[in-house]
């Protein structure tokens, strides 16, 4: 059985790993410029709403560009196996950004994801980046909170 896309590892990656992504997987995705955290409770909700119903084949992602301690962009997608047609406004088509990443798997909470990331940026390995990528592997609305997985990558390249 091949995997969904976007599941770069079988089991969760509990040290930095580097991994290499295709850069040929199609996407479906809306982009948000200038915003904070505080606005991004509503982006996800209205956004990922939109997403999942373009057929999506695999887990949601986020792609976080610019500092973080000032206004930023975020990219939410959805990998698809075939871009619909007829796209809602202000999505578009595109393929998820390829090439070598370290990655590491948080399990829990959405609310621990910033010291997971924290604790991942300041590891002896990690690039210095203004791009940070999440890929929500599990499902937040069947799986139990200790058990849910999130990806953390920082492009290498």
């Amino acid at each position: 059985m091949t995997p969904a896309p976007l599941i770069l590892t079988d089991v969760p990656a509990a040290e930095p790993t580097v991994v290499e992504v295709a850069g040929d997987i199609p996407v479906v995705q809306l982009r948000h410029t200038a915003v904070t955290f505080d606005d991004l409770g509503s982006i996800f909700d209205s956004g990922y709403s939109v997403l999942a119903q373009l057929g999506p084949i695999g887990p949601g992602y986020a792609i976080y560009d610019g500092d973080m301690d000032k206004p930023f962009d975020v990219t939410l997608g959805f990998p698809v196996a075939q871009v619909p047609a007829q796209l809602p406004d202000g999505v578009e088509a595109s393929t998820f950004p390829g090439g070598s990443v370290l990655l590491v798997s948080h399990l829990g909470s959405f609310e621990d994801l910033m010291p997971a990331w924290e604790r991942f940026v300041a590891h002896e390995k990690a690039p210095q980046s203004l791009r940070a990528i999440e890929i929500y592997v599990t499902d937040p609305s069947v799986t139990p909170v200790e058990q849910q997985r999130t990806d953390l990558l920082l492009p290498l390249s």
